[in-house]
């Protein structure tokens, strides 16, 4: 996976920050109403959803509403795991990505 320049999360947390935005837009929920589901301000939704650099980062606990509230396993909200751990797929960056802001 090419990930974007603007990003501080690793691939796999942007993949599931994009599946879980498709989850709630493919089951008809509005911004307001996926957040009431998961008992979070909308603020915190957009947050999750996000993958640039003001974005947040995904508890644990987030996961296990979203398998609830969706009906999908974890291992559908992840996909596909390469079998090496030291994969890129893992790997957060540490450093700013593309150009310094002037």
């Amino acid at each position: 996976m090419k990930q974007p320049q603007y990003s501080k999360f690793s691939p796999l947390t942007v993949t599931v920050k994009q599946n879980i935005r498709q989850l709630r837009r493919g089951a008809g929920y509005s911004m307001n109403e996926g957040a009431r589901l998961m008992g979070i301000s909308r603020k915190q939704l957009e947050d999750i959803e996000t993958i640039r650099n003001y974005g947040s980062h995904i508890d644990l606990e987030i996961l296990a509403k979203m398998t609830v509230i969706y009906k999908v396993s974890l291992d559908e909200l992840i996909g596909d795991l390469p079998q090496d751990n030291y994969s890129d797929l893992f790997e957060r960056p540490r450093k700013r990505r593309g150009p310094a802001a002037g």
